[in-house]
């Protein structure tokens, strides 16, 4: 990596610039002590300025993935891919408030974080959540992740939907946003009582299809959900009605194809992912079982985002990596073109993972190109606001004022991702423990965690 000298100007041109809202052509970005200090005329650049140049290329704010769950491994590789900033939704309290505070120092992207998953008496995810088994331990729990200092809160399936009208306000109260992976309550209920935001359009079944039989996103694939229209359509309406956010993480439905296709695991797709992840991974989707409900549940899933874009509601950029099997930094590139093939144009893509994240997430530094906006750029090969590239050629990423190369990026991935099985990153140990065949305990493995700080023994 190569800081930019905080007394130098420098200036970065290419035909297209896309400034997070619009396009200039023939223009520069001016950049100055890690911020964009302007986007000048080609032939204005000021003489003292070191220029930065690379014909038949568009320049792009730093993108954002929305809605990742971060590992160490990961860090080289979004970076290689031009995604400067990522929203980790889900991750052990200290620990990712921790790396949040230190990714300056690593080959990472900046870092935002909602904390631990608050979840019911139940946790899915244990090496990752907050276990709350009553509406008092429930408020605790947003109480007290909100005075860590995160970025968001993020609630979880198991919760009772009764606690969730206190949860939003105490959330709202210390003036964040709060999420959801809603549950069997269903995404109206929580839309109704100020959750801010949904994930992975779970919650919609319960909604759409009330007496659907035992399951989970898989149900989507099923021809009966597919032929209720006039449901999805009304759904549609409320969640634009109330102003509810929507992140789909398209990218993990399209992942749960890819992975259940013989020979993934040899795929250029899975290349970049650590082959033992994607043996975890694997082993959970159950083989090749269920391929083409998959395929069908993920049409229906686009389908009904072209609903939601129909209707103007709000829909964000995000991937979910790692717990879908796609690679850091491409993760978010499939989305933004599931997206377009949803309904959204190039340009509505682009938005969603640059400037309409920043403004969801109170981020007014990031994801444009303007005058004090951070120093996050990206040089991408070709035109993607024409169409998105699956695999995009990146030239240059400028990151907080500092130039990476592609190529020295992909090359420390490597490296990275051969740590993972030594490392103890909260999700490391959590696929771990949810591998299918599970032996004896090894001497020395951690246990799960089984309770949650405070909040014991309320009322």
């Amino acid at each position: 990596m190569n800081p930019i000298a905080p007394s130098d100007l420098y200036a970065f041109t290419a035909p297209r610039i896309f400034d997070g809202e619009k396009t200039w052509v023939d223009h520069a970005v001016l950049v100055e002590n890690g911020v964009v200090r302007a986007i000048a005329p080609a032939s204005q650049i000021p003489a003292s300025a070191r220029l930065w140049s690379q014909p038949g290329c568009t320049i792009l704010p730093g993108l954002i993935d929305t809605h990742a769950h971060f590992m160490r491994w990961q860090g080289p590789l979004f970076l290689a891919y031009g995604v400067t900033t990522i929203r980790d939704t889900g991750n052990a309290p200290d620990w990712i408030l921790e790396r949040r505070g230190e990714w300056k120092n690593n080959l990472w992207p900046r870092l935002l974080c909602t904390g631990p998953l608050l979840d019911g008496p139940f946790p899915i995810h244990p090496w990752v959540s907050r276990r709350c088994a009553s509406a008092a331990e429930a408020v605790c729990a947003v109480r007290e992740t909100a005075g860590s200092g995160v970025d968001g809160i993020k609630l979880y399936v198991g919760l009772d939907p009764v606690w969730l009208p206190a949860m939003a306000a105490e959330s709202h109260r210390a003036g964040l946003k709060i999420s959801m992976h809603c549950g069997a309550g269903g995404v109206l209920a929580a839309a109704e009582v100020g959750v801010d935001e949904s994930f992975h359009l779970d919650g919609v079944m319960p909604d759409v299809w009330p007496s659907a039989p035992p399951g989970w996103l898989e149900l989507w694939g099923l021809p009966e959900f597919a032929a209720m229209n006039d449901p999805q359509r009304r759904l549609a309406d409320e969640i634009t009605r109330l102003g509810m956010t929507v992140t789909p993480t398209l990218a993990y439905w399209d992942s749960q194809v890819c992975i259940r296709r013989p020979g993934f695991g040899h795929s250029e797709e899975a290349r970049l992912i650590p082959p033992v992840l994607i043996e975890w991974r694997s082993g959970v989707s159950g083989g090749s079982a269920g391929y083409g409900q998959w395929q069908r549940a993920l049409a229906a899933a686009q389908h009904f985002v072209g609903l939601l874009l129909e209707r103007g509601a709000r829909v964000l950029a995000g991937s979910d990596t790692p717990c879908g099997p796609v690679a850091p930094g491409v993760s978010l590139w499939r989305e933004l073109d599931l997206l377009t093939q949803s309904g959204m144009s190039p340009e509505q893509a682009l938005r969603s993972a640059t400037s309409a994240a920043a403004d969801f997430l109170n981020q007014p530094g990031l994801g444009r190109l303007a005058a004090g906006s951070s120093a996050d750029l990206v040089l991408v090969g070709g035109n993607p606001l024409e169409g998105i590239p699956l695999n995009p050629a990146i030239l240059l990423v400028v990151q907080n004022g500092v130039v990476h190369h592609p190529q020295a990026l992909l090359n420390a991935s490597i490296h990275a991702s051969q740590s993972i099985l030594e490392d103890r990153d909260p999700w490391s140990l959590q696929f771990k423990a949810h591998r299918p065949v599970r032996t004896r305990r090894q001497p020395g493995e951690p246990l799960p965690p089984q309770t949650s700080p405070g909040c014991e023994n309320l009322a």
